[in-house]
């Protein structure tokens, strides 16, 4: 049985009533463009449910309505399930932070105690597609850029968690799906 997703533009209409910062729903649209050009490159070789990643990758900060932490995802699915939302796209939403946190990391950051890891390919997109700058980037043409963006992206998170985990082993995960996603974008 296949649960009907919503339409764009209510998923737009949710988070435009939502989220009133300027900046966060820039970077909503940025990461819902980088996530459908990443799609176009790969899926000739893997599955990906288009409609699913533009909504999960264009509502993945939504929980930014509310805080401006680790937790936003967490609280963002919350929303989404209240609207009504599919738990396919509430997955997307609830995963993409960072590289996702298992069970005990995520207790530990006051978040249920269960994974957070991505599992299907448009959670892995949108977690990598999030990390590829806060805003459009032109390089998304070029997978062979995409790690040293996300490099550069984890040096500045770096330095605002620490080295610490769970936040190194979450990052290390992302990039690890960075690493996934080029391989499969320049496979012969």
């Amino acid at each position: 049985m296949s649960i009907s997703l919503p339409s764009l533009e209510d998923a737009q209409n949710l988070l435009d009533r939502l989220v009133t910062d300027s900046q966060v729903l820039k970077h909503c649209q940025a990461t819902r463009h980088k996530a459908l050009r990443i799609a176009s490159q790969v899926t000739s070789k893997i599955p990906v449910n288009h409609q699913l990643l533009e909504l999960g990758a264009l509502l993945h900060d939504i929980g930014r309505a509310h805080v401006h932490d680790v937790t936003h995802g967490c609280i963002g699915g919350q929303i989404l399930i209240e609207h009504g939302y599919p738990n396919s796209i509430v997955l997307i939403v609830e995963r993409h932070v960072l590289g996702g946190f298992r069970a005990l990391e995520a207790e530990s950051l006051g978040l249920p105690k269960r994974d957070f890891l991505p599992q299907s390919w448009e959670e892995k997109i949108v977690c990598v597609a999030d990390k590829l700058g806060a805003f459009e980037w032109d390089g998304i043409e070029y997978p062979e850029k995409w790690l040293s963006k996300v490099d550069d992206r984890f040096a500045k998170l770096t330095k605002r968690y620490g080295v610490a985990d769970p936040f190194q082993a979450s990052m290390q995960r992302a990039r690890d799906y960075t690493s996934e996603l080029v391989a499969l974008v320049i496979e012969e």
